[in-house]
């Protein structure tokens, strides 16, 4: 018994064996096969194929052997493989269209299309063949019979293959037609909404067609005119508005939609995020407004409150509100949010920045540092949050000139967020404080290290300081000229912008040679685009672009004249000039995809850049 059990183990093993050996020989064979039809060496692939194709008889090697023949342009005997296989197989409709295609290479154009109408007259109602046969037209770019196709699998069976069909008309370049192929799609399946968006972005930002944004924006307005309720075209209109940036069209229909719809104001709220972070803070504001104004039981109303006062305070720092009575608003406004949402774990952001603005802006420092301390001593706070309001006390303390209880309080938020950003922040913020200082040498071993640092704004941040102060250090014995240069970044951090400029100005005037000048000039542009003086920063940046345009703050202030010609002067002719500057001459820089898509926007087409 046990000797007949061996011998079968043993029959099964050899068997394994020899399988597997022909299967790795029959891998090899057509591993060939393909390596000499990618070196276009057509007669030796042919040959291959055709030992592949005896022994499988796949459809598959048959059409290489035929392509094969066809780059041979040995028409004729692909034709007389084609006609055998028909003659074998006449329910084969995909052998007709072959044989089409070869009287089409052979200027037989009667003979084509009678093969090929005989296959639309034939075509089954069989939704797997009938992608078959549009994909076997389409390939040969036979278009109109691809579309043909699948116009009539749409009345043969209940599939409307709206995504074939607009992949035909791609290829055609027809806009319009491929555009209401995916508009009906979503009045039919609203929940491809996402896949549709992604074939439309990819159209829109492409060189497919320069006119199509033109055409989806219209077709979408003319679909929600004839269909009201309709809601998924309203949706696709705002979508359009966001790729557009624009967000003040966004709103509007985000409104009418949240009416309709009863939303709570989710969009909205949505949208006056993307609008602030695009820099339209009136955008943003509206937006929120609308929610707030609209419904404080909307589950919506306190992210909308909470974003709105955000704004505000970010145009407070950008220098867009400079009154003393508009950031005296701002601070009561403040107070009433606090008083209505409490100090908690939800408001934390809110009473930092709240703590920030009146140190910094309303010379309240010890009301500011009060408030800080008594949330930071809330229970269980998790150390982040605990780390960033320790950041800010520790600004607000180096504001008063407290530099000890700042280092400690820096000290104690990078402790308790070790490997983290706002670890990391504390320790460049320690660093920072050290160059104020003059302590060059310790701030450049902290600098050293987080330049290898996970957050990549606080890596660049300490890679340009540790290079200033590496360039700049003992250029004389007494580092005068950086020390001027620290006293000024130290002023600055502590708001008082006069005296930093006064302190730039006598560092540009008395240490002319200094290779501290471009960061001069470029902390100058900072302190003047805080101050809200858009002419005394470009005529600093340029001073840059002039004398320093291929130093380390080069590419930064091309791309800063870039955004205050797009932005704040409106000027797209000077935008598209600085955002090509950079594509062509800074092409390593960080803000090289973000100036290319600028680019193309403003140029309003989509051709490649040239």
């Amino acid at each position: 018994m046990y000797k007949l059990i061996n011998i079968a183990l043993a029959l099964l093993m050899f068997n394994f064996l020899v399988f597997h050996k022909i299967t790795a020989q029959a891998q090899s064979k057509v591993q060939l096969a393909y390596e000499y039809l990618q070196s276009k060496e057509y007669q030796k692939a042919y040959v291959e194929f055709e030992s592949l194709y005896k022994q499988t008889r796949s459809r598959n090697y048959l059409n290489y052997m035929i392509k094969c023949q066809i780059e041979l342009k040995d028409y004729d005997q692909a034709e007389k493989m084609i006609k055998k296989q028909i003659r074998k197989n006449k329910q084969d409709l995909l052998n007709y269209i072959d044989l089409g295609n070869i009287y089409k290479l052979k200027k037989e154009e009667s003979k084509a299309e009678q093969q090929y109408q005989y296959v639309i007259k034939n075509i089954p109602a069989n939704r797997n063949m009938i992608n078959r046969i549009g994909s076997s037209f389409l390939s040969k770019r036979e278009f109109n019979y691809a579309e043909t196709t699948y116009l009539k699998g749409r009345k043969l069976i209940s599939y409307r293959f709206h995504y074939e069909l607009a992949n035909v008309y791609a290829y055609q370049r027809k806009s319009q037609e491929l555009i209401d192929e995916y508009l009906d799609l979503l009045i039919e399946e609203p929940e491809s909404q996402r896949t549709v968006t992604g074939y439309l972005q990819s159209r829109m930002n492409s060189n497919y067609d320069e006119n199509f944004k033109y055409i989806l924006k219209r077709s979408l307005i003319k679909r929600i005119q004839k269909n009201s309720g309709a809601y998924v075209y309203n949706d696709m209109l705002i979508w359009y508005y966001v790729q557009e940036k624009d967000f003040k069209n966004a709103v509007i229909q985000a409104k009418a939609l949240d009416r309709r719809l009863k939303e709570g104001g989710r969009r909205l709220v949505e949208l006056g995020g993307f609008a602030a972070s695009n820099g339209m803070y009136e955008t943003a504001k509206e937006a929120y407004q609308y929610v707030i104004k609209k419904n404080k039981a909307s589950s919506y109303y306190r992210d909308a409150k909470l974003a709105y006062l955000n704004v505000l305070y970010t145009q407070v720092e950008k220098g867009q509100i400079k009154s003393q009575d508009q950031i005296e608003n701002l601070e009561k406004q403040y107070l009433d949010a606090i008083e209505e949402f409490g100090r908690n774990y939800m408001t934390i952001g809110l009473i930092k920045d709240f703590a920030h603005l009146q140190a910094f802006y309303l010379n309240k420092s010890s009301e500011a540092i009060s408030m800080l301390k008594s949330v930071i001593q809330l229970p269980d706070l998790k150390p982040l949050l605990k780390g960033a309001c320790k950041i800010e006390l520790a600004d607000i303390l180096l504001l008063q000139d407290n530099v000890w209880e700042a280092t400690i309080e820096y000290a104690q938020a990078e402790k308790m967020n070790k490997g983290n950003a706002i670890g990391y922040e504390a320790r460049f913020k320690r660093a920072k404080l050290a160059f104020y200082m003059g302590d060059f040498d310790w701030a450049q071993a902290q600098l050293d290290i987080l330049k290898g640092s996970t957050s990549q704004l606080i890596a660049n941040d300490a890679f340009y300081l540790s290079m200033l102060i590496k360039d700049n250090i003992d250029v004389d014995t007494t580092n005068s000229a950086l020390k001027y240069f620290s006293r000024a970044e130290m002023y600055l951090e502590q708001n008082k912008e006069e005296q930093a400029l006064q302190v730039l100005d006598t560092l540009e005037n008395h240490y002319k040679s200094s290779s501290l000048i471009d960061d001069v000039l470029f902390l100058k542009a900072k302190i003047f685009e805080k101050q809200g003086n858009t002419d005394k920063t470009i005529d600093n940046l340029k001073k840059i672009e002039a004398a320093y345009a291929y130093d380390l703050l080069g590419d930064d202030a091309i791309y800063k004249l870039a955004e205050i010609y797009d932005y704040q002067k409106n000027n797209e002719e000077e935008a598209m000039k600085y955002y090509k500057k950079i594509i062509f001459d800074y092409p390593g820089s960080i803000y090289i995809t973000e100036s290319r898509k600028r680019f193309r926007i403003l140029r309003g087409d989509t051709q490649a850049d040239n």
